[in-house]
């Protein structure tokens, strides 16, 4: 979802939604029009508040087309470590779902 419609949908005021992420109010209007990304720690805060509707990958494609170059060391760590915990994820969602299917075997 995009972050306009979110606000829209929850009728969520632009001053209270900047108050909350500790942002101006200028700032967020810029990143509304998309005349500016976040960094990828405002995007994590984004989504986070928004409970995944509004994703960091949404408010940061146009950052991902153009390739990691732009993202300074500290943001490389963190979108690193952020691939890392989404495989384990996946991961373990396999796991979980061999587990459920062997555990409806033995009940049956």
């Amino acid at each position: 979802m995009i972050l306009r419609t979110y606000l829209f949908n929850l009728d969520l005021p632009v001053k209270k939604f900047a108050a909350d992420l500790g942002i101006s109010v200028s700032y967020l209007y810029q990143l509304l029009k998309n005349e500016r990304k976040p960094s990828l720690e405002l995007a994590l805060k984004i989504e986070r508040y928004t409970q995944g509707n509004v994703s960091v990958k949404s408010l940061r494609k146009e950052e991902k087309n153009k390739g990691s170059d732009n993202l300074n060391a500290s943001e490389k760590v963190i979108e690193s470590k952020l691939k890392a915990v989404e495989s384990f994820l996946k991961d373990l969602d396999k796991r979980v779902k061999t587990l459920e299917g062997v555990m409806e075997f033995h009940s049956v």
